[in-house]
């Protein structure tokens, strides 16, 4: 017999016995359905507006409010909890009601912000739900860390943790089942969220998304990047490094997003913009520097390029018009300047979209003339033609030095020290040789004098000296 507080039945009774259990769910969250369907008992509480029911054949749900059709043996198979559930008051989840649901609930949606939703941690039995491919929150009001345990689901393909209180890491259990399913990983918004992405979710081979933008996250952004990844999302986070090469060669790429990730340096991903999956590259307020370069094929998917506030330099290449499917495109605040190609007003995107070179019409970044068939890219917000100057090329930089001017240089050096210690050398070597080559006559005595007097003329005279 099934007893109210467990859903146990809903797995092998009929319809109406499916819809007591759960209706026991429903009682002891506080929480009615807002489906006409639910005061009527006898009806099907497969058509309650947040709940979802799979046939045993696996045929579609019948059409919501739908009586009839119901076969026995219908499983719960999805539970949201979104516009369709009223609470009578907010409350922690009871954990221990889902268990009966461990083999079948594939997807749960433990709701959006709201002044009556779940409350306090998240239950350990989540863990437990075997068969659960999506797990959701998009609730401020849980709080405490993300269970490790989460990890260890076989299923679970999507996980979004959605809440400005979640505290802690992010566990490295999450990517460690390389034999799991996780496709998706978003963490945005948990602002009490630090410590550093697991290296092992940019190896997962089943890894397509990951997000984690306005949290606390740090480190540096890993050099090895493996999982085929969609879109890379981590927006207004304290990561630093640059972008690495191998995130731009896989085939799936669509967006890439470290727009106010301020310490993320390197430069500019030249492979991600010809890309031919690319959507969207957002850099806005990052050191990313580097140039964008001349391309030879059209990169029509590319709806997005932000580099505003970068350190991107250089021209605008005059194939700029290759970006021709851009609708937001926004340069301003760089070390970009020259001429601005005409190729720009090719671009019909831009037309009804957004085009910043300059934020204010005094700074000078770019040279006259500028182009006339793009004025929603030559004019400020205001309506004021941005600013622009006669110039001439920035003269070549000077050449690298060549080995013989090293030599030279070297030379150069050793002269300058060696000729100055060679002639202090020489002075005093000829000053010793001076010293040592001077004659000292002693005098002679009295009795030599007087010898030398007596001495006919023509003899020797005597030459010994005392």
């Amino acid at each position: 017999m099934c007893v109210l507080s467990s859903l146990l039945c809903a797995l092998v009774a009929s319809p109406p016995e499916a819809c007591k259990a759960l209706r026991g769910f429903y009682d002891a969250i506080g929480a009615k359905d807002k489906s006409p369907s639910f005061t009527d008992r006898s009806s099907t509480c497969c058509a309650f507006l947040d709940v979802r029911c799979t046939q045993p054949d696996g045929s579609p749900s019948p059409p919501l409010g739908q009586k009839e059709g119901w076969k026995a043996g219908a499983t719960l198979t999805k539970i949201k909890f979104r516009g369709g559930t009223e609470f009578g008051s907010s409350g922690t989840l009871p954990g221990a009601l889902l268990l009966p649901l461990a083999g079948t609930l594939e997807y749960l949606d433990l709701g959006k912000e709201g002044d009556r939703s779940f409350s306090g941690t998240l239950p350990a039995e989540l863990t437990q739900l075997t068969a659960l491919q999506k797990l959701s929150l998009t609730t401020g009001k849980f709080s405490g860390t993300i269970p490790h345990q989460l990890g260890r689901l076989p299923a679970l393909e999507k996980l979004t943790l959605l809440s400005k209180s979640l505290s802690g890491t992010v566990p490295g259990e999450l990517c460690h089942r390389s034999d799991g399913s996780l496709r998706k990983l978003v963490l945005d918004d948990n602002v009490k969220l630090s410590g550093t992405l697991p290296p092992e979710c940019f190896l997962l081979p089943t890894l397509e998304e990951i997000s984690a933008k306005k949290t606390r996250i740090s480190g540096t952004l890993p050099s090895k990047i493996t999982a085929p990844l969609r879109l890379l999302i981590l927006e207004e986070v304290s990561l630093s490094g640059s972008v690495p090469e191998e995130l731009c060669k896989g085939e799936k790429l669509e967006e890439l997003v470290l727009r106010r990730a301020n310490r993320v340096s390197g430069t500019l991903p030249t492979e991600c913009l010809s890309h031919d999956t690319i959507t969207k590259i957002d850099l806005k307020r990052t050191k990313v520097g580097g140039t964008i370069p001349s391309l030879d094929k059209a990169v029509p998917k590319l709806k997005t390029l932000d580099l505003s506030n970068s350190d991107v330099s250089g021209t605008l290449p005059a194939s700029v018009d290759m970006f021709s499917g851009l609708e937001y495109l926004a340069v301003d605040r760089t070390k970009l300047y020259g001429i601005v190609p005409e190729s720009l007003g090719d671009i019909r995107g831009l037309k009804k979209g957004t085009c910043t070179l300059q934020t204010e019409s005094r700074d000078v970044n770019f040279w006259c003339p500028l182009p006339s068939n793009a004025p929603y890219c030559t004019e400020t917000s205001s309506g004021e033609t941005i600013g622009c100057s006669v110039m001439s090329p920035p003269p070549p930089p000077p050449p690298a030095p060549s080995f013989a001017s090293d030599t030279a240089v070297v030379v150069l050096l050793i002269c300058a020290i060696a000729i100055p210690a060679a002639a202090w050398l020489l002075y005093t070597l000829c000053k010793r040789v001076a010293i040592t080559s001077t004659v000292v006559v002693p005098k002679m005595t009295e009795l030599d004098s007087a010898a030398v007097e007596h001495i006919p003329e023509g003899e020797a005279r005597p030459t010994h000296y005392n």
